[in-house]
């Protein structure tokens, strides 16, 4: 992280000092006691299970060098010089320092959301932009109101490239998370039934993956699926630059031949590039092709480079093989919604083998009263 002095993060939260100290220097932001380096700010987030207001005392003494809090009660610091913002709410108070961090930083910015592919895509772009710059993305799914100001904490003037994934099941959180990021590159992957009991309906979804646009910066750029109606309705109410990517031929990058290939497809991009993508599963065609469109809006050549994924792999969790005895098992239990169980039957569909296939499927939760329905 790049420094920044406590005097700046009071009033980037908007906060009231309760132990003065001095205007020290900040390195780092974090969320976890365990995980403190000298010179972090430690905001006690409070959870389900765990209060990190109980935890303030053993950030101090493993070198924070002050705290965010909403209370604290009767914790006896034993340091009247150990600085101490109290805030309404420190969940929000974490975005709101992220949010003026961001607005410091040089770095260009891409927002990833979707119903589906948002990890893998992010994992895609992060691939590809590394072989033209410096790039920092999300760790795992962190996609949240946690996860995106954490992830934007690991960002620095010297990366080119941030690259943030955003999720939700209410609406207004993309707006937040926009609003946080300010992305410069917005891609909305796909819209499909996901989160309807916080959304209400496929158009509730569409209209939440949509407040992405919200934030994007004035010269930024929507990147969208021409294949998926919702994106391309989002796309026509948008009056911003715009680059779809797809198999339609309205796609600005466009996959024109595929070729199943060993565990992974052999792919034709805009009828002149020709590439190998080795992972398995033919959703991810679409993931590729939008990390694709990514690198196009930020001004780079892709057809420079036909083997920009030589090693890239999935995501754990997602078409994950492994062989026990005779038995191939496949792990692809990260998540589940209707379409992403759809994707998941015809990669097994597609598996040539020999022996019989077993589908075994979870629940599918947060679909609300669709649920027996879908």
């Amino acid at each position: 992280m790049e420094n920044l002095y406590f005097n700046e993060i009071v009033e980037a939260v908007n906060g009231q000092m309760l132990c003065t100290g001095k205007n020290v220097k900040v390195k780092g932001v974090s969320i976890d006691s365990r995980t403190i380096q000298n010179g972090d700010i430690f905001f006690a987030l409070k959870g389900e299970r765990v209060d990190g207001h109980h935890y303030v005392v053993p950030a101090m003494k493993a070198g924070a060098v002050g705290a965010v809090v909403s209370h604290l009660g009767k914790t006896d610091l034993g340091h009247e010089h150990f600085p101490v913002i109290r805030v309404k709410d420190t969940v929000t108070a974490l975005g709101d320092l992220a949010r003026y961090y961001r607005q410091k930083l040089t770095t260009k910015i891409i927002g990833i959301t979707g119903s589906n592919g948002k990890t893998t895509t992010k994992e895609m772009t992060y691939h590809l932009l590394s072989q033209f710059g410096s790039v920092a993305r999300s760790q795992k799914s962190f996609n949240n109101f946690i996860g995106v100001p954490v992830s934007i904490f690991e960002i620095e003037n010297r990366h080119q490239y941030g690259v943030l994934e955003m999720g939700t099941n209410a609406p207004g959180e993309i707006r937040r998370l926009s609003e946080i990021g300010s992305p410069d590159i917005a891609a909305i992957l796909n819209v499909s039934q996901t989160h309807l009991e916080g959304l209400g309906s496929t158009e509730g979804v569409a209209a939440a993956k949509g407040e992405i646009l919200e934030n994007l910066r004035k010269e930024g750029v929507f990147v969208y699926n021409v294949d998926n109606l919702w994106c391309v309705k989002i796309a026509d109410g948008f009056k911003g630059k715009k680059i779809g990517f797809g198999f339609g031929p309205h796609a600005h990058i466009r996959c024109t031949t595929t070729k199943k290939e060993d565990e992974g497809y052999r792919l034709g991009i805009n009828g002149c590039l020709e590439i190998y993508l080795p992972v398995p599963g033919y959703h991810n065609i679409s993931n590729c092709l939008a990390s694709f469109a990514i690198c196009h809006a930020l001004g780079h050549n892709i057809y420079q480079r036909r083997e920009m994924f030589a090693s890239f792999k999935l995501p754990q969790m997602r078409i994950e093989h492994q062989r026990i005895g005779n038995i191939t098992f496949i792990n692809d239990a990260y998540n589940a919604n209707p379409e992403s169980v759809r994707a998941a039957l015809a990669y097994l569909y597609e598996m040539d083998t020999k022996g019989r296939k077993v589908f075994i499927c979870g629940d599918m939760l947060e679909l609300g009263s669709d649920a027996v329905q879908l």
